[in-house]
């Protein structure tokens, strides 16, 4: 008997091919979820490398993978095109013998374009060959779309050689055309950067070399169907680049937070999908503006975002991506809502190490670790009107996983989801979860490090880069420093320093904790304490390692002016009369005791911050408030502060410094410098003189009260940087000693009237190889301070005559044009500084302050232009 009905057994089930890696498939659940639902069967290609993983993982009721049907592993590299090709499309053509394929996703990069050649074979929905081809390579990006390139040259691997690195626009970045998480992507200063980056990558890599597009970085979602924008949204990014050579992405926030450029961006982002032909599908393109307003495309893909976006739009949005995907993918109507909340995830820096510990403090929420390969927990929205909240903390990490800095997106190691109504509450909800996650992490310390420096110093390093071997550098430094002063590639731009690590460096609370925190290196020799608010630190760590140094006690007592001050009554060094002040009425007390004038200050602060000379007609209030407000943000860390502040008697006379390197108590190399202040209640300074022109006696005076302050301290070895004024009986006051080198530029002054390097006589010292020895003065050196009236900069006039003045060693500016300047309340207010020598003293002063007088730094204010 025959019929007509087709044998069940030739009917062809449903099924539907996924591709990707395995990981990152099982960690977007949903797509197997709605394709399950839908009764299709799933197909997964995926690399090689996952097959055991995979394989076990299916056989769990329990693991998304055990909804997968079938797996293809197929073989190939990142950096070679097409290389996944042949094994994509040889399982899809013994797929389409056994199933009837309804429609194909690359979840995952590295497959975007053998599964959109496999779905224009199969004639089931894809983005277009045009946008599969074009979005898995940077160089065809920049050859559809030359209205959104940058200058931008293709390297093919073999005319790397013939690249004229001379021709380049720097600074310039380099990256890999078909990698991607940022991986190779690197800023490159110069040719002979440029040449040596280049000899890193594999010899079959194409490259571009590239013109950095400076600016905020953005990228653009997309559901496009039928070549019809159905939804997209602008996310803004932040990256590594801020501070360091490589491209890592530290934030995503749904929807961009600065929507001021949210209309070009989207503009652009449609003539690029028009552009490259795309049809079906998601796409994910990622843009910079520059300062004039201008879309430059980064680089463009048909894929799901990575990283935490599609948390980040169903946290925004409430609804999922992936099922509106997987509907596009197999020609259904599909459709996604507008953000109702703002949503970002967070990927906090770290230091080299091994991960010891995550915690969070005070939200109600553990840590979830996921490792390296483990599964992401669901992360469910809230409503529209909920109230911020931290929704999850990741560790992407494992226990004991060595930690190192950030190159590519794989090093990171821990991430935040947070989200709230309005972007006002969704920032302040960022720095508290910022301040709750503590990252134990155990430093790894480079086995080069010789020399540890507590605090940074940009100058110090340069000096450094210059007399220390590659490598034998360790700054440790502040989280929130490091933050603030963007520090995180210091290593990168300083040859010396082996590795920056985050260290409690201004807890004076606990100054023990930063050897509990930091690993003694088996090489090292010292430890420099760099800027003022890492004296007493760099004094512990010197003394928990064994290594010469002031001593706990000493640096613990010139942090504190008055601490200073009452070690030092009855010492036989002259000090003004002073006291320690709580209120305004304790300094208008003290003020009008004393005929009506004071000096009121900080007891622990730098820079003269919060120094006013106050007379019976000023107003102790507001002068109260000023002082007691003056703070360095981007300096100091904000432990709880026990803040001091002293009122003196108020002296008249001239002003020195005397600079010494201590030896095991014993005062060697000395240093006398004269000061000018500005006449105002802001006694900053406006230059110094070496030498000081000084009588016999009176120099005499000034080293014999420094070795009192060294003997009635208890000051070990180091250097000492004291402030003293002669006043009217003859007879010089102190008003403060520090335990760190002078700022002000008056090391630049010693090392060029003594023929010396003050730098190298402290490391001497601090490494215990004896005293540095007294040496004769050989010129005059001074500078001069620049200052300007406040208001905007509009220009600086006379720079390249002031530089060629006679006698002119160095001429730096602190300000540019389009900056702000304010009036001249602390050293850090101040535009720039000459530097010059002469014969002595006097004339090196001379020379200064006519190079000065030649440099004009136009501002215009309140009043109009000055």
């Amino acid at each position: 008997m025959t019929t007509n009905e087709p044998n069940p057994q030739t009917v062809q089930p449903d099924a539907f091919v996924l591709t990707g890696s395995f990981l990152v498939v099982c960690r977007a659940p949903l797509y197997l979820e709605e394709l399950a639902r839908r009764g299709l069967r799933i197909l997964l290609v995926t690399p090689s490398a996952w097959r055991t993983e995979a394989l076990a993982a299916s056989r769990d009721p329990a693991h998304p993978a055990a909804l997968v049907d079938e797996f293809a592993f197929v073989d190939g590299d990142v950096a070679r095109d097409n290389s996944y090709l042949p094994g994509v499309l040889t399982a899809a053509r013994r797929w389409r013998e056994t199933y009837r394929i309804v429609g194909a996703y690359a979840v995952g990069e590295t497959q975007v374009e053998p599964t959109g050649l496999l779905a224009d074979a199969l004639g089931v929905p894809t983005p277009g060959l045009r946008a599969t081809r074009a979005c898995r390579n940077k160089y065809l990006q920049r050859w559809y779309l030359p209205e959104f390139a940058p200058v931008s040259l293709t390297v093919p691997p073999q005319e790397r050689a013939l690249l004229d690195t001379e021709a380049v626009p720097y600074p310039a970045v380099v990256k890999p055309a078909a990698r991607h998480s940022s991986s190779g992507v690197r800023t490159v200063a110069d040719a002979d950067a440029l040449r040596s980056l280049l000899d890193t990558y594999p010899d079959h890599e194409t490259v571009l070399v590239e013109e950095k597009v400076a600016g905020q970085e953005y990228s653009v979602e997309s559901l496009v169907q039928d070549g019809r924008v159905l939804f997209a949204s602008a996310t803004r990014k932040d990256t590594t680049d801020s501070h360091a050579r490589t491209f890592v992405e530290l934030s995503h926030t749904v929807p961009n937070d600065r929507p001021a450029h949210d209309a070009v961006l989207l503009d652009a982002n449609a003539r690029t999908l028009a552009a490259l032909g795309f049809r079906d599908g998601v796409a994910h393109a990622e843009w910079r503006i520059d300062a004039g307003g201008r879309p430059y495309l980064m680089e463009a893909a048909a894929r799901t975002p990575g990283d935490g976006l599609c948390v980040l739009y169903e946290l925004a949005t409430g609804a999922p991506l992936e099922p509106e995907i997987v509907r596009i993918a197999l020609g259904e109507p599909a459709s996604y809502p507008a953000p109702a909340r703002v949503a970002r995830q967070v990927y906090l820096e770290h230091p080299p190490g091994v991960l010891r510990d995550v915690t969070v403090d005070g939200f109600g929420t553990e840590p979830v670790w996921v490792g390296d390969g483990g599964l992401w927990p669901r992360i469910a929205p809230g409503a529209a009107g909920d109230a911020p909240a931290l929704r999850a903390v990741l560790v992407h990490k494992d226990r004991g996983a060595r930690l190192t800095e950030l190159s590519d997106s794989e090093d990171r190691a821990v991430s935040f989801f947070i989200d709230a109504p309005t972007v006002a509450e969704l920032d302040a909800l960022e720095e508290r979860v910022r301040a709750a996650i503590t990252l134990d992490v155990e430093p790894a310390v480079p086995p080069g490090v010789t020399h540890v420096l507590v605090g940074h110093s940009p100058v110090m390093l340069a000096k450094l880069d210059t007399r220390l071997p590659a490598g034998s550098v360790l700054v440790l430094e502040e989280p929130a420093v490091i933050a603030a002063r963007g520090l995180a590639g210091l290593p990168e731009r300083h040859p010396s320093v082996a590795a920056l690590v985050p260290a409690p460096t201004q807890d004076e609370a606990h100054p023990e904790r930063i050897a509990d925190t930091v690993p003694r290196p088996e090489r090292v020799r010292a430890v420099v304490p760099v800027v003022e608010y890492a004296v007493v630190t760099a004094a512990a760590l010197a003394e928990a390692w064994g290594l010469p140094g002031a001593g706990p006690d000493a640096a613990r007592i010139l942090r504190d002016k008055g601490r200073l001050r009452a070690a030092l009554d009855g010492s036989g060094v002259a000090q003004p009369a002073w006291a320690v002040v709580d209120t305004a009425a304790d300094v208008a007390a003290f003020r009008d005791a004393r005929g009506g004038e004071a000096v009121l200050k900080p007891a622990n602060r730098q820079a003269s911050l919060g120094v006013q000379l106050l007379g019976p007609a000023d107003d102790v209030a507001a002068a109260w408030r000023h002082t007691t407000a003056a703070d360095e943000p981007t300096l100091r860390a904000a432990y709880p502060d026990a803040a001091r502040f002293l009122a003196e008697q108020r002296l008249r006379g001239a002003e020195f410094s005397v600079e010494a390197l201590v030896h095991e108590g014993g005062i060697g190399f000395v240093n006398i410098t004269a000061k000018r202040v500005q006449d105002s209640r802001y006694p900053v300074e406006t230059g110094h003189t070496v030498p000081a022109d000084l009588p016999t006696g009176t120099a005499d005076a000034l080293r014999d009260g420094l070795a009192r302050i060294v003997k009635t301290v208890g000051f070990r070895t180091g250097v000492l940087h004291s402030e003293w004024m002669l006043a009217g009986d003859g007879r010089p006051y102190l008003i403060e000693c520090a335990g760190r080198l002078p700022g002000g530029a008056i090391t630049v002054l010693i090392d060029l009237a003594h023929d010396t390097d003050i730098l190298a006589g402290l490391l001497k010292v601090l490494e215990g190889r004896g005293p540095a020895d007294p040496l004769p003065v050989r010129r005059g050196a001074a500078v001069r301070f620049l200052t300007a009236p406040a208001g905007r900069v509009d220009g600086i006039d006379g720079i390249e005559e002031a530089r060629a003045a006679e006698g002119v060693r160095e001429l730096h500016l602190a300000v540019e044009a389009g900056a702000t300047l304010g009036p001249v309340t602390s050293s850090w207010e101040r535009a720039g500084f000459v530097v010059a020598t002469g014969r002595d003293g006097a004339e090196a002063a001379r020379r200064a302050e006519r190079a000065r007088d030649l440099v004009t730094v136009r501002t215009t204010g309140a009043e109009g232009e000055r």
